[in-house]
């Protein structure tokens, strides 16, 4: 069985050599629980995009490190909620994200099991009112480690693996979606 640790590197490895649109590869579950993944996954994504902070932030765990490429790191939820507040609470620009899980591996899912994801995704900021892109448009790839808790998966380690434009696919349904 592989230690947590062996699967951290193994899962930065991998996430460098996938390719930018691949089906999505499973490891380790059944099909409920894949499915499961995939919701919280999909909840978590439409919570973002809604600005719900508070959903949002409790998607991960109080013992949780965001990693970027940026040399941006957030540690804990405090750190998360303070990170994502200023930019849910702008009143004239909202971030949206788009993802999609294409690896995903699970350990169990009793509590304490983990699983992972990898996935590409397409991000962009907008005007509230028109829904109008603002910013330059973004598309890559992060890997996310999770835990199982009495209250479902939460995130545990978030890193942006620095794949920067591997998903300009996502990109392109960004722009269609936001008629750019």
């Amino acid at each position: 069985m592989k230690t947590l640790f062996q699967a951290i590197g193994a899962l930065i490895a991998m996430a460098i050599v996938v390719p930018a649109h691949a089906e999505q590869q499973r490891r380790g579950g059944t099909e409920a629980q894949y499915e499961a993944i995939q919701a919280f996954h999909d909840d978590t994504v439409e919570r973002f995009n809604k600005g719900d902070l508070e959903g949002s932030v409790n998607d991960y765990l109080e013992r949780l490190r965001v990693a970027h490429t940026k040399r941006m790191e957030i540690t804990g939820r405090d750190g998360l909620e303070e990170s994502w507040g200023r930019a849910f609470a702008n009143e004239e620009t909202k971030p949206v994200l788009i993802s999609e899980i294409i690896e995903m591996e699970l350990n169990g899912d009793e509590i304490g099991d983990w699983s992972y994801i990898l996935c590409n995704y397409a991000s962009v900021v907008v005007d509230r009112e028109t829904q109008k892109p603002v910013g330059e448009f973004s598309n890559g790839r992060y890997i996310a480690l999770m835990e199982m808790t009495n209250e479902g998966w939460k995130v545990l380690l978030d890193i942006d693996n620095g794949a920067a434009g591997a998903a300009p696919h996502l990109e392109a349904q960004l722009k269609d979606d936001l008629g750019v």
